[in-house]
């Protein structure tokens, strides 16, 4: 499952960030090149909408920051950065999980639409009508523009169901259901992974916490590797558990 994600980072020029300590330069973490674009670019824009307040919650970063502001430097605990990150990657896992969903549910509502396009039928006056008849009260035309209308309206309150709205629109129990992962190596991955990035102490964080001096960009590409990753990792789970049978979590 590991080297499918890292193939996965690979399609689009990011590698993966190592070890932190290798990245630490005079007291000072900072991760070069940033690939921002590349990391955003795997998502779709609504997603990338929710990524986007997700990086500006966790590192009080602005969505639309300027050059300065990225460069900017601040201090976190080592702690706090760990957490951040292992939150970000079930992010990604829960975003990818519920954009899934919410595309089944658009195209469900699409086959419904065109269903009851198909199956409604105007209002026909009979034919022993004179002439124009319809014509002199303006019947036809107001009722052609309510049918549209009807139809128009019913349309546009699907279309304004964004992600967003969408995402809002379940409890509690279920947000938890799409930030679950399915396996048990999927979990273990997690786990294996982070240890690698912040070293074998990692267990050890709360007693040995230390503050690290970083700048607002490598912070930025950290969180957005993490969810990219947690993305991936629902891909690679699928595909895998079609292959071989993954212990449920």
């Amino acid at each position: 499952m590991y080297i499918l994600i890292l193939y996965r980072f690979s399609e689009v020029g990011v590698p993966l960030v190592p070890k932190l300590s290798r990245c630490a330069y005079n007291g000072r973490l900072e991760i070069w090149p940033s690939k921002v674009w590349e990391l955003e670019s795997i998502h779709s824009l609504e997603v990338l909408e929710m990524v986007r307040e997700h990086v500006s919650a966790l590192i009080g970063l602005r969505v639309n920051s300027s050059v300065t502001d990225n460069w900017a430097t601040t201090e976190i605990q080592q702690l706090y950065l760990g957490q951040v990150y292992a939150a970000s990657v079930f992010y990604g896992y829960f975003l990818k999980s519920v954009s899934l969903r919410h595309r089944l549910e658009q195209c469900l509502a699409v086959a419904d639409q065109d269903i009851d396009l198909d199956n409604n039928t105007s209002f026909q006056f009979p034919g022993s009508l004179p002439c124009g008849f319809t014509h002199l009260f303006g019947l036809e035309g107001n009722l052609k523009s309510a049918s549209s209308s009807s139809q128009d309206q019913s349309w546009q309150e699907w279309k304004c169901e964004n992600f967003k709205c969408f995402m809002m629109g379940f409890d509690t129990e279920a947000l938890e259901s799409f930030a679950k992962p399915k396996s048990k190596e999927a979990v273990n991955l997690i786990e294996k992974h982070s240890r690698a990035l912040f070293g074998d102490e990692m267990a050890g964080l709360v007693e040995n916490d230390k503050v690290i001096l970083t700048s607002f960009l490598s912070l930025r590409r950290l969180v957005l590797e993490a969810v990219a990753f947690g993305s991936f990792l629902w891909d690679t789970e699928e595909y895998v558990n079609s292959v071989f049978k993954l212990k449920v979590n």
